[in-house]
């Protein structure tokens, strides 16, 4: 396990100089994991760490810095500067195009732009700046060329960074997260509520994107704090308790109790564990 501290100087962006790494001693007698190496660079709290491929990650946070690692050597490869605060989701862009189609781009947002990056060289791609919100989570939907960003309303974007379409302002909560599902379909985690919306692509009959909202799932405690799809067929959820929800069904099927484990405290508790399909059209049986 590979533990995140802050440290490190400010260095150009683009190639990062090698520097020796910190090892970690032996007198920890609190701490019951195997830690390997301190990969300091951040200036403050790491949040995101994204797989590149089988020898690099990007990390980002607070600082508003991405750092590309070597993950075999703990190396520095790439120092990303372009946004002027903290950096709010991260997630890996897959490239299509000819000319790029060795390149690992990823997609970084924060209040004040959203910026494709290269992660090969460290250039900036594209950047768009016309949010009317924080972009709070990001996700792609490969299958339709396609990503979406959440903040006060739900964004459909190609990849030129052309808005395509989005909803109407959905609260001042924001989306806390996204997962894709089925059928051209995401569960977006809004507040207390999980809604589904379905992508709909253009047609001779339809001209533009259009996204319509097809179910809310009401009635948490808490706010939805993270969204995780399983195996395509079910996602998990956490709000103060865990769950997990078939994408294909809408009644409970079976709930049993099992024990949380986290490292946050407030969360460690008993929990209700649901499994529910979601009907293929989304409807009410």
């Amino acid at each position: 396990m590979l533990r995140w501290l802050i440290g490190g100087g400010r260095e150009p962006q683009g190639l990062a100089e090698k520097a020796a790494l910190q090892t970690i001693g032996e007198d920890q007698s609190q701490n019951p994991y195997t830690e390997l190496l301190v990969l300091k660079a951040h200036r403050d709290i790491v949040r995101f760490l994204v797989q590149l491929d089988d020898n690099r990650f990007a990390s980002a946070g607070d600082d508003g810095i991405i750092i590309v690692w070597n993950a075999q050597t703990g190396e520095k490869l790439l120092e990303l500067r372009g946004h002027t605060q903290k950096i709010t989701a991260v997630i890996a862009f897959p490239s299509l195009d000819s000319c790029e189609v060795d390149s690992q781009l990823i997609l970084t947002a924060s209040a004040d732009r959203t910026v494709v990056w290269d992660c090969d060289t460290g250039r900036q791609i594209q950047r768009v700046s016309c949010f009317q919100s924080t972009v709070k989570c990001l996700t792609v939907l490969q299958g339709l060329d396609i990503w979406l960003s959440g903040g006060n309303d739900l964004g459909v974007w190609n990849r030129k960074l052309d808005l395509l379409c989005k909803t109407d302002h959905l609260s001042d909560t924001g989306i806390s997260a996204l997962v894709e599902i089925p059928r051209n379909c995401v569960v977006a985690a809004v507040g207390k509520e999980l809604i589904i919306f379905r992508l709909v692509a253009p047609t001779e009959g339809l001209l533009e994107w259009d996204i319509i909202e097809v179910k809310r799932l009401l009635d948490h405690q808490d706010n939805i704090l993270s969204l995780v799809n399983i195996n395509g067929k079910l996602f998990v959820y956490i709000y103060g308790s865990l769950h997990s929800f078939h994408s294909f069904a809408c009644s409970v099927l079976t709930g049993c109790f099992n024990s949380v484990m986290t490292t946050d405290p407030d969360l460690q508790s008993m929990s209700v564990l649901f499994i529910l399909k979601l009907f293929d059209s989304f409807g009410v049986e």
